[in-house]
């Protein structure tokens, strides 16, 4: 069974997401804010927020993981798998 209501967030890459983000932001702190629309743009900017901290986190991870091969390579020695990863 599919999810009926999937994430749009999810289909976003990082500098759109943050570009939506931003104008969203600025919207909120413009003068003219839509009261009607305030608890849709502040639910959509929570989303945003959570997948750029995923996308964030991902990125860290894989860094580290390059870098730990990178180490591994110049030392001779072979890296430790990450905890849950394939061996």
């Amino acid at each position: 069974m599919t999810d009926p209501d999937p994430d749009p967030s999810s289909e976003l890459g990082y500098a759109e997401a943050l570009r939506e983000l931003e104008g969203i932001v600025a919207e909120l702190e413009g003068e003219a804010v839509d009261v009607d629309h305030l608890s849709h743009r502040v639910r959509r900017a929570a989303e945003l927020v959570r997948m750029l901290r995923g996308r964030i986190g991902d990125a860290r991870m894989e860094v580290t993981r390059v870098l730990a091969d990178l180490d591994a390579a110049t030392d001779g020695t072979t890296p430790e798998p990450e905890p849950g990863a394939p061996r």
